[in-house]
C-alpha cells in the first residue's frame, strides 16, 4: 500500500512539474501508461500468478518516477517503458490462467442454477447467464488465436506488440464476461430456490396420499411403495438444492398418482364397506334381541341412545355404499369408519342393556314366585355366572393359552375375553388377541361360538402360537 501511494504521489508531482517545465520533455505519457498497466496487473492478481514479473514492473515504475523527479527524462522514459513491458509479461502469464479459472466458475455456477431448475423458475436471469458465458467463450477463442499469432510474429516488433495488447484485452474481456455469467447464474439459482416451495408442498401432498395408500395395502403394493420412495428421493433433492431433479421426480409421480391411488382406494373402500356392513348387521341383530317393552320402562334414555347410535351407524353405512357407487372412495372410507365406530358403541350399549334386562326379569320373578321362585332364580343365576365366565381355556407352552368361544351372556367379544382374570385382567389388551388370530378373525367385532382363539402372553413380542 505504501509503495502504491508513493508511486501515485510521485506521478502526479511529475505531471505538475511537466506542465510547468515543458522544455524537459518528461515522459508523462509513458509514466501514465506504466502506472495504468502496473495497476491493471495488480487488479488482475498478477502478484499471485506472475509474482516475479509483477515485482519487476512495480520496481521499474517507482524508479521511473524517481528519475523523473530528478529531471532525468531519458532514464525515466526507459524505466517507464520497461515497467510497461514487465506488466505485459505479468499479464501474459496471468490472464490465460485467470480466465480459465473464471470459466470453470461460470460453468459450475450455471450447472448449479440448472440443477435448481432455473430454466423454469428464473428463466430471464438463467438465459442472461448462458448468453454471457457464450460471449465469454467467443472472446476466449479469439484471445487464444491472438496470443498464438503474437507468439509467431518475429520481424515486425510494432505489429507484434499490437497483437499482444489485443490478446491481453480479449482475455480480460473474456474473464470479466465469465464473472458476469457466474453472478447472473447465482442470482437465478437463488430465485429458483425461493420459488421451490410449491414443489415441496406438492411433494408433501403426494407423500401423505401414498402413506395413506400404504396403510390401505399394508405396504404390500409395489407400485405404491416405489412412488413413496420416489417422493422421498425428490425431497432429498430439494434439501440438496437439486430442484431440477426433484421437479422431474415429483411431476413424474404426480402423473401416475391419480390412477394408482384410485385403484388402491377403490379396493380398500370396498373392503372397508364390507367390514362396516358386517359390524352394523351384528349391531342390528343384537339390538333386535332386546326386550324393548321392559327397557322402555326401566332404561328409557339408555335404550333411546342405543337406538340413536344404531340408526346413525345404518345411515353412515348407506352413505358409504352410495359414495362407493359414485366412485368417491375416500369419502366412502370415512363413512365406513363412522359406521363401524357407531355400531361398536351400539354393541357395547346393547350388551349393557341386556345385563339390566336380565337382572330386572330375575327380580320380578323373585317378587312374585315366593320361595320356590327364589330357588329357581338362584339356580338360573348360577347357570348364568357359569356362562359369563366364558369358554374353555387350555394352557399351551411358552405362556400361551387357547380359548374356546361360547355363546355367553354378555356375548363373548375380544375385549371381554381380555378382561377375564384368567386371561389378562385388562380389556385394553384385546388387540394382542386380535393380532395373534388375524388368519381366523376377519372382523375384530365378529367371533363365533366354538371358535378357538390363541391367546399370547400378556407382555412381549406376540410371534406365533405353539402348535401343541
Amino acid at each position: 500500500m505504501f509503495s502504491r501511494i508513493k508511486t501515485t504521489v510521485l506521478f502526479f508531482g511529475i505531471v505538475s512539474f511537466g506542465l510547468i517545465n515543458c522544455a524537459e520533455e518528461l515522459p508523462v505519457k509513458e509514466l501514465a501508461l506504466a502506472k495504468a498497466q502496473v495497476e491493471r496487473a495488480e487488479r488482475l492478481s498478477a502478484e499471485e500468478y506472475a509474482p516475479d514479473e509483477y515485482a519487476e514492473a512495480k520496481k521499474s515504475l517507482v524508479t521511473a518516477n524517481e528519475l523523473a523527479a530528478e529531471e532525468k527524462a531519458k532514464e525515466s522514459r526507459k524505466n517507464a517503458n520497461y515497467a510497461v513491458s514487465k506488466a505485459y509479461d505479468a499479464l501474459e502469464k496471468t490472464l490465460p490462467k485467470l480466465t480459465a479459472i473464471s470459466r470453470e466458475m461460470a460453468i459450475d455456477a450455471i450447472d448449479q442454477a440448472d440443477q435448481a431448475n432455473a430454466a423454469e423458475f428464473s428463466p430471464e436471469s438463467f438465459q442472461k447467464a448462458n448468453d454471457a458465458k457464450n460471449v465469454a467463450e467467443t472472446k476466449l477463442s479469439q484471445a487464444d488465436a491472438s496470443l498464438a499469432s503474437y507468439l509467431k510474429q518475429e520481424k515486425d516488433d510494432e505489429a507484434k506488440a499490437l497483437k499482444r495488447e489485443i490478446a491481453l484485452q480479449e482475455y480480460e474481456d473474456a474473464h470479466l464476461k465469465f464473472k458476469e455469467a457466474s453472478e447472473l447464474a447465482a442470482v437465478s439459482k437463488t430465485s429458483s430456490q425461493e420459488k421451490a416451495g410449491s414443489l415441496r408442498s406438492m411433494a408433501d401432498e403426494l407423500e401423505a396420499e401414498y402413506e395413506k395408500a400404504s396403510v390401505y395395502t399394508k405396504g404390500t403394493n409395489p407400485a405404491v411403495e416405489a412412488e413413496k420412495a420416489k417422493i422421498q428421493s425428490a425431497k432429498e433433492d430439494l434439501d440438496a438444492g437439486r430442484i431440477k431433479s426433484a421437479s422431474e421426480k415429483i411431476n413424474s409421480s404426480k402423473a401416475v398418482s391419480a390412477g394408482l391411488l384410485a385403484d388402491v382406494s377403490k379396493d380398500y373402500a370396498k373392503n372397508r364397506n364390507s367390514q362396516a356392513r358386517d359390524v352394523v348387521e351384528d349391531a342390528n341383530s343384537r339390538f333386535a334381541e332386546l326386550n324393548a317393552n321392559s327397557l322402555l320402562k326401566t332404561k328409557k334414555e339408555a335404550y333411546a341412545s342405543t337406538q340413536e347410535n344404531l340408526g346413525a351407524s345404518n345411515e353412515s353405512l348407506q352413505a358409504s355404499t352410495s359414495l362407493l357407487q359414485q366412485e368417491k372412495y375416500q369419502e366412502s372410507v370415512s363413512q365406513s369408519e363412522e359406521a363401524i365406530r357407531l355400531a361398536e358403541i351400539s354393541i357395547d350399549q346393547v350388551e349393557s342393556l341386556k345385563g339390566v334386562s336380565n337382572t330386572t326379569s330375575v327380580s320380578s320373578r323373585k317378587a312374585t314366585d315366593g320361595v320356590e321362585g327364589s330357588e329357581e332364580s338362584s339356580a338360573e343365576k348360577e347357570g348364568k355366572d357359569n356362562k359369563t365366565s366364558g369358554g374353555q381355556i387350555e394352557e399351551l407352552s411358552g405362556g400361551w393359552k387357547r380359548y374356546t368361544v361360547e355363546k355367553s351372556n354378555p356375548t363373548d367379544c375380544l375385549w371381554r375375553i381380555a378382561e377375564k382374570e384368567e386371561i389378562y385382567s385388562d380389556a385394553k389388551l384385546w388387540p394382542r388377541i386380535f393380532e395373534a388370530n388375524k388368519k381366523s378373525i376377519r372382523n375384530k367385532n365378529l367371533i363365533f361360538p366354538k371358535q378357538k382363539l390363541n391367546i399370547p402372553p400378556k407382555t412381549g413380542n406376540i410371534g406365533s402360537a405353539p402348535k401343541n
